[in-house]
């Protein structure tokens, strides 16, 4: 399969795209600045053997790929939605964006008016599969092939897209990916992401995942 990281300059962009690529997938990373996603692309290449890592504009990246991520800061997310949409037509979309903001020491929700993000940018890309997962990952934990860890990722969606992206998650090490219902249960996961972050900064303690066991 051929799997877009949108924006995929970040550690979650970085960790799926590592582990996605040894699982024999084609990754494309996708960013505004052709430079940046082939330099980004060279040197993932270089923490995975025998793997197909390419870097290319974000148009490019949603032209070519059979599934796209939106690995990109969830305020700049719906206006790249807007510009890819008829890219991304009768294509896999996932989005792990949590909207929030900083409230003090507080990380605060801010829960749009469609419900989640996952919902909001279903709304824009009519014509697109939007399944919401990889919210509560780790990243930088991720990104580190060396790392390792139990994990669950609760996936919500409304159609068969979501079996995809359960199955494809399934085949990560680590990870166990769980049927969280359809769309409409996005908001509870994007907001879990935030009470982790506070509990993360109020105890002192590193990055942590969450786990159902």
């Amino acid at each position: 399969m051929k799997i877009a990281l949108l924006g995929g300059t970040g550690n979650l962009g970085e960790g799926l795209a590592l582990r996605f690529a040894k699982l024999g997938h084609e990754i494309i990373i996708g960013s505004r600045k052709i430079e940046k996603a082939k330099q980004l692309a060279s040197e993932y290449l270089e923490k995975v053997s025998k793997a197909s890592i390419t870097g290319m504009q974000n148009e490019d990246a949603a032209k070519e790929c059979d599934m796209a991520v939106f690995t990109i800061p969830w305020e700049f997310a719906f206006d790249t939605a807007e510009k890819l949409k008829d890219y991304l037509k009768r294509k896999i979309v996932v989005s792990p964006l949590v909207p929030m903001k900083k409230v003090g020491d507080n990380f605060v929700y801010v829960r749009p008016e469609e419900g989640s993000a996952a919902q909001k940018l279903a709304t824009i890309l009519t014509e697109s599969k939007v399944v919401a997962a990889y919210h509560a990952i780790p990243a930088k934990r991720f990104a580190n092939l060396s790392e390792e860890f139990e994990w669950d990722v609760p996936v919500c969606g409304d159609s068969e897209a979501k079996e995809v992206v359960i199955e494809l998650t399934e085949k990560i090490s680590g990870l166990r990916a769980l049927d969280a219902g359809d769309l409409s249960n996005a908001y509870l996961i994007e907001s879990l992401t935030t009470l982790i972050l506070n509990i993360m900064k109020r105890n002192k303690i590193g990055e942590i995942g969450i786990s159902f066991r």
